[in-house]
């Protein structure tokens, strides 16, 4: 009977430790889902502890033991909001096997994002990098690593869509990208202040943009840039 008793008690053990952190892993969403949103509508630098504390009727000390400090917080709660926003719109886009496609995708879905707010202050990378422009930090750190990472997935799928002859050999890659992310910023802020005229421009203009880069010719061999 000892041997049983001994597997009964791991059991228990086991048990308990998967259920505390089943609770530690909720716990920790809850808490990144009003930091989300309250990052979204404040600013990352509006993110407190005490804030979230009172908003979500815990202790200061419980949300303390989940992310350390002030900051730790607000880069976990930026890493959770671009989870969110590459599962919504990155991963969808690059399920096409058209590059031309993922990049329209790509561009599409992001606009849906902004207009059907996805995050209650529009696009949290545009916010954020406005916001921690003048900050120099872990927290702009992190920003430029997110904004870079978007960017360069715009690059690599324009060049992927050159070399497939589905855009001009003669595009200019960083220029293009430019023009899009401009295009995404002004609407962004449209869309921000009620103006869907401008943002139905911004992105009209956009697709316009994608579309003028196209490829007369699918025989044509793209130029490297």
């Amino acid at each position: 009977m000892m041997p049983k008793t001994k597997v009964n008690q791991s059991d228990r053990l086991r048990a308990e430790t998967d259920g505390r952190r089943r609770r530690g892993l909720k716990a920790r969403a809850n808490v990144l889902n009003r930091a989300i949103d309250v990052a979204s509508k404040n600013g990352l630098g509006g993110l407190t502890i005490g804030g979230l504390a009172t908003d979500l009727d815990i202790s200061k000390g419980n949300i303390t033991i989940l992310f350390g400090d002030k900051e730790s917080l607000q880069l976990r709660t930026l890493d959770a909001a671009m989870d969110i926003f590459y599962s919504k719109v990155v991963r969808p886009a690059m399920t096409e096997r058209s590059p031309l496609k993922r990049l329209q995708k790509l561009c599409n879905l992001w606009f849906d994002s902004v207009e059907q707010r996805l995050f209650a202050g529009g696009c949290m990378l545009s916010a954020a990098s406005n916001e921690y422009r003048a900050r120099p930090g872990l927290v702009q750190d992190r920003i430029v690593h997110h904004r870079d990472g978007w960017h360069t997935l715009f690059a690599n799928t324009i060049r992927a869509a050159i070399e497939e002859g589905e855009l001009d050999g003669d595009v200019d890659v960083q220029q293009l990208v430019f023009e899009l992310i401009a295009f995404q910023l002004a609407a962004n802020t449209a869309s921000l202040l009620g103006d869907r005229r401008f943002f139905l421009i911004a992105r009209r203009t956009a697709q316009a943009r994608i579309s003028r880069a196209r490829a007369t010719s699918k025989s044509q061999r793209p130029k490297r840039k």
